[in-house]
């Protein structure tokens, strides 16, 4: 007679093996990909005491923003001199944000500093002002139509014909970070930080033909980075005309 104990447990074994081999499967193509309609950056300082309420609506607006929103947080290290070295902070951030002050002819740079589209700029904790800022620019991230195909770790971007030339840059973020700031302005605080951007990589140049580019995710994965984001950018710090966010 044939143990239906023993037929249970082997049912359940087979089950739970086709589980494992289903969610690893799911695990090694798990990256996605979707083109936002706003990018909105923020440069910010775990230095700076104005920043933490920045850091906040970021994160509101990251979560609730959904997929039409880009957020990403840019710490900048010309605050570290005052007692606490940023752990995010890169010299990279702080040239792009001399860019745009140079761009948009502002005088300074500080922080909290918003920038949307890469064509306006306020202060970061103004959420009455973000609120304006993003229905201004609407749909300025989906200037080009975008397409794109996943084939294992490498997504293959094609971006369609345009009348303005650009710049290609590669932003790699994490989606959630915690720091515990033990010195500085901020001594004592435990700051929560959203698409705090880890890297940011001009590819190319671009002028304005079909062209298709590949981005290899294999090393991005090792760093245990969460994503990146592909910015098309006038010049190098002019208007943003498309993007897209690619997840791991």
């Amino acid at each position: 007679m044939f143990d239906v104990t023993v037929f249970s447990m082997m049912k359940k074994l087979v089950l739970t093996l086709s589980s494992a081999l289903l969610l690893a499967t799911f695990n090694a193509s798990a990256m996605e990909a979707h083109q936002p309609s706003t990018v909105v950056e923020l440069y910010t300082s775990q230095g700076c005491s104005s920043c933490p309420p920045a850091d906040a609506l970021m994160g509101r607006l990251v979560e609730y923003g959904g997929k039409e929103v880009l957020g990403l947080s840019f710490a900048v290290t010309y605050w570290d001199y005052i007692g606490w070295k940023d752990t995010f902070g890169r010299q990279e951030n702080d040239i792009r944000q001399a860019r745009y002050r140079d761009q948009m002819g502002a005088r300074y740079v500080y922080t909290p500093q918003m920038v949307v589209a890469g064509e306006n700029h306020f202060v970061g904790s103004d959420g009455a002002k973000l609120k304006e800022q993003l229905s201004k620019f609407e749909g300025h991230a989906k200037k080009l139509d975008l397409k794109w195909r996943i084939e294992g770790k490498k997504i293959h971007i094609t971006l369609p014909r345009s009348e303005t030339p650009a710049t290609l840059w590669q932003v790699d973020i994490d989606h959630l970070k915690e720091v515990n700031i033990q010195r500085g302005e901020n001594s004592g605080r435990q700051i929560t930080y959203h698409n705090v951007v880890r890297n940011s990589e001009r590819l190319r140049s671009w002028d304005g033909s079909p062209t298709e580019i590949t981005l290899d995710m294999t090393e991005l994965e090792h760093q245990g980075r969460d994503g990146c984001a592909l910015l098309v950018q006038k010049g190098e710090s002019g208007p943003i005309i498309a993007a897209l966010q690619i997840d791991l």
